[in-house]
């Protein structure tokens, strides 16, 4: 299971923030800071996937960590095992979809539907419209037909799919052969990567920067896309305003006016 990261207290308790790290987790459930001088981290034991180099209970500075700490600790590593083995998998929280990835990721089609969507993470189906909302992952053939109003989609991998985005949706970054049917309105997609693809682009939608064997099909009225390997920006709007445009994106470094229509390449 990749990077996952439990903080456990005193008294057994744990904590978890999907895709988060310990000082992510520290702060989100203002787990107090440990001011013990012998102590060399600031909370009070960690727990990592044991699927990566052997690692379980680390404890830090502590040779006899109190009996709560190892009982919770032995509990949670024995969950996680089954889970990585696709056990008991009724049983991972609901919010914890960090692990909904990881079980995809090992049973692909086999993964029971019923954890599709736990934690923001779809690996299958098509969901109507998604407005105003977040999620966390699409994988596998997961498809949105509209990401409308403030929504946003985090990463797309595999096969995933969005027919429509439109109003201020974005996708945060795509991946292998995830899609993008149309860009509507101020849409954005801050990177793409690998051979993720978009097909259109309309109003004043933009791409911050396409990486990899990326590309859009075709680029119409104020519409924008980068490409990361040059820092070039491309549109066919032919009245841009280009120190205006170059002043919004560090990695930005020359506007380049292409024909309505045209594509772009990474």
């Amino acid at each position: 299971m990749r990077e996952f990261e439990a903080n456990i207290t005193r008294d057994g308790t744990v904590f978890h923030l999907p895709w988060g790290s310990h000082l992510d987790t520290a702060e989100y459930f203002k787990i107090p800071e440990n001011r013990l001088k012998w102590r060399q981290n600031y909370y009070e034991y960690d727990l990592r996937a044991p699927f990566t180099d052997n690692l379980g209970l680390q404890a830090r500075g502590i040779e006899d960590p109190p009996g709560p700490v190892l009982r919770s600790a032995e509990r949670l590593t024995e969950k996680l095992r089954n889970w990585h083995r696709g056990r008991d998998l009724r049983s991972i929280p609901e919010d914890w979809g960090d692990v909904v990835e990881h079980v995809y990721e090992v049973r692909g089609p086999r993964t029971p539907k019923y954890l599709n969507g736990r934690g923001q993470v779809y690996f299958s189906g098509v969901l109507g419209e998604v407005r105003d909302e977040y999620i966390e992952r699409l994988l596998g053939s997961a498809g949105i037909k509209r990401l409308a109003g403030s929504a946003c989609v985090a990463q797309m991998w595999g096969q995933s799919r969005v027919d429509e985005m439109r109003d201020t949706a974005r996708v945060e970054s795509t991946w292998q052969s995830a899609r993008v049917g149309r860009m509507l309105d101020h849409a954005q997609i801050d990177m793409m990567c690998q051979s993720s693809l978009v097909e259109q682009m309309h109003g004043s939608s933009r791409i911050l920067i396409m990486h990899g064997a990326t590309r859009v099909l075709a680029l119409h009225d104020e519409a924008l896309c980068a490409r990361g390997s040059d820092g070039a920006v491309l549109t066919p709007n032919r009245e841009v305003k280009a120190r205006e445009i170059l002043s919004a994106v560090e990695q930005w470094k020359s506007v380049e006016v292409i024909n309505e229509g045209e594509g772009v390449f990474a």
